[in-house]
């Protein structure tokens, strides 16, 4: 969370003057127009520890609609003192572009006043208000410490967005513990008017952090004798009493602003103002008249507050200038080499994690989850043996020798009809081959779509595994990352093709000839299932199933045992082959040639050293958020350095 020293949050409403009162304290013009003014929360953290005068003006997107969730600074102007005269016209420049967030910020850094006065909030693409923040950071020797928040002003008649938006900012940047709350509240109103004064009570009911400022002394007229009387006794504490108190502070008119009068001058009028005006000259303790009495009494506060909390806030600024370093430490370095040299050692770094990954010597997840899509296609294929039942007649209630099969149940008697099926002129008591064929294929010729997913599912954690190497090595430039992504899928792609090609053929080698040299395996698993078929057709259970219970079945019993045997033989070797061919084809062909593939394709064409550059050209969005943690820590340790001077 980003620490800061107490803050504080001007606030009242439309023309109360808060915007002259911010004038007054900092010595830098705002824009101040007739109407709305103020449309997005302006920060002014003034700091005397300098020797020049100097205005930096940032644009500041907090957690909003174009931000993203995530807070970013740029840095909208720099103004030396020779350029003291335009903070005006940058504060209205900065406030067009935070209201026109779908426009790139320099469409405004050259606008000129007539142009920005002609522009209308609210209206096309240009919002009405701004979350977004204005930052001001002054740096003056003739300043005091102080950051203000300068907040739009409160309305009650206009469009319902104009009033609802303005006292949600209010309510929103007054509810923090740490920030003062300084109410500005004109002369000439009534003080039960103020909904400012209201909305404060609210955040602080115990009034610690509300303090009164009262603003246009001097417009109230000679005659207006009650009002003074009352105004008067607010002063004194005795009408709507705060902890704090109230200030009252004599602010420039248009025509002594239009006259550019020093601080000083402005100050000496004011001083004379209260002197000479009843009933303000009347108060024996001036204290709480003037700007400066209100300065520095505001900037004892602050210093009583910081005092209080002062182990906690250097304990919490302490912490996030660490958790600050370690993200900024974390971001990619930005390459000080030759792009050519840099881009060369990236692919190399990448092709040899790519090799690392596909033989299991590094990001093992990718052979997991490859073993992991092996395993599965073992089990389809296991389930693809024919589920033969011994027996005259197939009973539901019996159990599948084989497990959750999808091919058949094939009781004695189905197997006698493929016997039939398949006879031409065999003599009697000969098998012929194709009955045999015929039921192994209906377990081979299904075998190809669980090859073809097993091959998909493989591509696709192949896939992944390199996208995650490419964001890796790449994500820091987006153009090269998205250069290599796609050479990088099209390599892998290719490969896919010519895995897929070799296990469609591995896969049409098990539909004929039916063949195996392993025959004394074959011998012993056929004896094998023989003897456990016969075995189940003996059995009593089954006796009552056959009219004449001795009857032979031999041939249907052995071409059971024969497929069922061959069936282990094929089914074994299939799931071995398989495998290999997707590895050797699809992973390992691809990080063979993946390197040359991508040296090729950036050293082609011409001018390949402009080509280069460009695509080292570093990830926007990477950039941004160096440059805001870079801000960031640079803030926070300036808060650490003020912390550091209180005892």
């Amino acid at each position: 969370m980003f620490i800061d020293l107490p803050k504080i949050a001007v606030i009242g409403a439309q023309s109360a003057g808060k915007s002259s009162l911010i004038e007054a304290v900092s010595g830098i013009n705002v824009p101040r127009d007739s109407g709305i003014c103020t449309r997005c929360p302006v920060e002014l953290s003034m700091s005397s520890f300098v020797e020049e005068w100097e205005c930096t003006i940032s644009l500041r997107y907090n957690i909003s609609e174009n931000s993203g969730g995530n807070s970013t600074s740029t840095v909208f102007c720099t103004l030396s003192a020779i350029e003291k005269s335009n903070v005006d016209l940058w504060l209205r420049r900065a406030q067009a572009a935070i209201l026109s967030h779908e426009r790139p910020i320099s469409d405004f850094q050259n606008m000129g006043l007539a142009k920005l006065k002609a522009l209308r909030p609210g209206e096309g693409s240009m919002r009405a208000f701004s979350m977004d923040v204005i930052q001001v950071d002054l740096k003056d020797p003739e300043l005091t410490d102080l950051t203000f928040i300068d907040l739009p002003g409160l309305i009650q008649n206009a469009a319902q967005n104009e009033i609802v938006v303005p006292r949600s900012l209010v309510e929103n940047y007054i509810r923090g513990t740490e920030t003062l709350v300084l109410v500005t509240i004109p002369m000439t109103d009534d003080m039960e008017n103020q909904e400012a004064a209201r909305l404060a009570k609210q955040a602080d009911p115990s009034g610690k952090r509300t303090i009164g400022i009262l603003t246009k002394p001097d417009g109230i007229t000679r005659g207006a004798t009650g009002a003074r009387q009352r105004w008067k006794e607010v002063l004194e504490g005795k009408l709507h009493p705060l902890h704090h108190g109230y200030y009252c502070v004599r602010l420039a008119d248009d025509e002594e602003r239009a006259k550019q009068l020093g601080r000083s001058e402005s100050e000496a009028l004011a001083s004379e103002f209260f002197s000479k005006t009843e009933p303000w000259s009347e108060f024996v303790d001036r204290s709480r008249f003037g700007v400066p009495n209100f300065v520095k009494d505001l900037s004892e506060l602050l210093l009583r507050m910081i005092e209080t909390n002062l182990p906690r806030l250097r304990t919490a600024v302490a912490n996030s200038i660490k958790e600050c370093s370690e993200k900024l430490d974390a971001m990619p370095v930005i390459p000080t080499e030759e792009p050519s040299t840099v881009i060369l050692l990236r692919i190399s770094d990448f092709c040899r994690e790519v090799r690392r990954a596909v033989m299991g010597e590094d990001h093992k997840f990718l052979v997991h989850d490859n073993k992991r899509h092996y395993r599965a296609f073992e089990e389809a294929i296991k389930h693809t043996e024919l589920d033969f039942q011994p027996v005259l007649k197939y009973s539901a209630g019996l159990k599948d020798l084989a497990g959750l099969h999808k091919v058949g149940p094939f009781d004695l008697e189905d197997v006698r009809k493929e016997i039939d099926q398949a006879l031409t002129w065999e003599l009697p008591g000969i098998i012929p081959f194709d009955a045999i064929k015929n039921m192994v294929l209906k377990s081979t010729t299904i075998w190809p779509a669980s090859t073809n997913q097993c091959l998909d599912a493989v591509f696709q954690s192949t896939r992944s595994a390199i996208e995650v190497l490419i964001e890796i090595h790449f994500k820091q430039f987006s153009k090269l990352e998205t250069l290599i992504r796609n050479l990088s899928y099209t390599e892998l792609g290719a490969c896919k093709t010519k895995a897929l090609n070799l296990v469609q053929k591995l896969s049409s080698q098990e539909s004929v000839p039916l063949y195996t040299q392993n025959l004394s395996y074959f011998k012993e698993e056929q004896r094998r299932w023989l003897n456990q078929y016969t075995d189940i057709y003996r059995a009593p259970i089954n006796t009552s199933l056959r009219p004449h219970p001795f009857d032979p079945y031999e041939n249907e019993l052995s071409v059971m045992a024969t497929v069922s045997a061959y069936f282990g033989i094929a089914s074994k070797r299939f799931v071995d082959q398989i495998p290999l061919a997707i590895e050797h084809e699809l992973n390992q062909l691809f990080a063979a040639n993946i390197h040359q593939v991508l040296v090729d394709s950036v050293m082609s064409g011409a001018n390949v050293a402009g080509r280069m550059k460009e695509l080292l050209s570093e990830d926007e969005t990477i950039t941004a958020r160096r440059q805001n943690l870079t801000q960031r820590l640079a803030r926070l340790r300036e808060i650490a350095e003020k912390l550091s001077r209180f005892s």
